[in-house]
């Protein structure tokens, strides 16, 4: 048994060490993408400026400007940026409250669609980003595999590259002061009221235009439509009651309470009696194998004295004999002490006059006798 209980520690101890270099492969894992990240946003910026600086020659060249690809295919291919390239960095910290959400109308303040309003159909916590549909699109360099599955040569698509959340605004529509007539505005600041949260911990909150009452609402999600196919569970076939507990016998046999708590696993803690019956059995039986061993005359001499000396530990009392004798030793060892003091010894007189006239009688020091009057 004490095989088991001490397995199991070793176990407990092991895991904590795996989760632990676990842990810290994660964290290495992450500044390692970081730092891949920051090099390939530089060499893209460096291979744009590039770009940037080829097409300007190509305008003042005009006619004479140099063949810069074997095709235009080959020269649209080597000016396309890779998807990945265009790729925001993952945040430390989750901004607390994400104030656009999917179906919001927006309006970009960056890029090349600026001052244009689309609306949300994606939103990346992880970036602190948005997607906005239609807008800041961009052509992206496919793999080889994918030319001509549409029909084309184009070696690129068009995709929506994300847009930081500090770079939209949301638009509202408000009345306007003077005529009363809806127009739409954009929201610069928003003001955060009447957050609350679940039982599962889910904050909920309501959004206000700063300084006034004008509330946003949040968009209607659109229930998805849901077909039954032949595949599917009917929902009266899930919810038919098809098991009726009682109370002669356990919901369940006991082989499935073993496989849900691991009855061989090294992190086991509790165990049946029958297990902890058999592990005392080996014990005993581990016992009797010690005993069966060989014993030659020296261990047998051994084990004796062992045996007489813990006897007679046993048997062995403090007998007022043996009191008086250990308190007559400790005075005699304080005599040096109570010399140098020049006093007689209140211990040693005690002593002589509880044990009488054969008893120990305290004598006067040397040094007290020279002593002049």
């Amino acid at each position: 048994m004490e095989k088991v209980i001490r397995r199991t520690v070793l176990a407990k101890a092991a895991a904590a060490r795996r989760y632990a270099r676990e842990a810290e492969r994660r964290v290495r894992q992450k500044r390692q993408d970081k730092a891949s990240y920051e090099r390939q946003m530089t060499q893209h910026r460096k291979y744009m400026e590039k770009i940037r600086a080829e097409l300007e020659e190509d305008i003042k060249l005009g006619p004479l400007a140099p063949i810069r690809g074997i095709n235009a295919k080959d020269r649209i291919a080597r000016d396309l940026p890779p998807s990945d390239a265009l790729r925001l960095p993952a945040v430390a910290e989750y901004r607390r409250f994400f104030n656009i959400a999917v179906g919001d109308r927006v309006v970009l303040l960056a890029g090349k669609d600026r001052n244009k309003v689309g609306v949300v159909n994606h939103v990346d916590y992880k970036t602190d980003s948005v997607k906005v549909s239609g807008l800041n699109v961009y052509p992206m360099r496919t793999p080889d595999y994918f030319e001509g599955l549409d029909g084309g040569d184009n070696p690129g698509i068009d995709q929506e590259v994300p847009i930081p959340y500090t770079d939209v605004r949301l638009v509202h529509p408000v009345p306007d002061p003077q005529t009363g007539v809806l127009r739409d505005a954009i929201v610069k600041k928003i003001r955060i009221a009447d957050v609350r949260k679940d039982a599962f911990g889910k904050r909920t909150w309501t959004r206000y235009i700063a300084f006034t009452n004008t509330t946003i609402p949040w968009p209607e999600k659109e229930e998805p439509e849901h077909i039954d196919e032949l595949c599917d569970t009917r929902r009266m076939d899930a919810e038919e009651r098809t098991y009726l507990p009682t109370l002669l016998k356990p919901p369940f046999p006991a082989t499935v309470i073993d496989e849900l708590r691991g009855r061989y696993s090294a992190f086991r803690d509790r165990h049946d009696r029958e297990y902890i019956e058999q592990k005392m059995q080996e014990d005993e039986e581990k016992k009797a194998r010690m005993k069966m061993k060989v014993v030659t005359p020296l261990m047998e001499i051994n084990r004796k004295i062992r045996r007489e000396k813990i006897e007679r530990g046993k048997q062995q009392k403090l007998t007022p004999e043996i009191l008086e004798q250990i308190g007559r030793a400790m005075a005699q060892a304080g005599t040096p002490f109570l010399q140098a003091r020049g006093k007689p010894s209140k211990i040693l007189a005690e002593i002589a006059k509880q044990g009488g006239p054969s008893s120990f009688v305290a004598k006067t020091p040397p040094a007290a006798a020279a002593a002049p009057s």
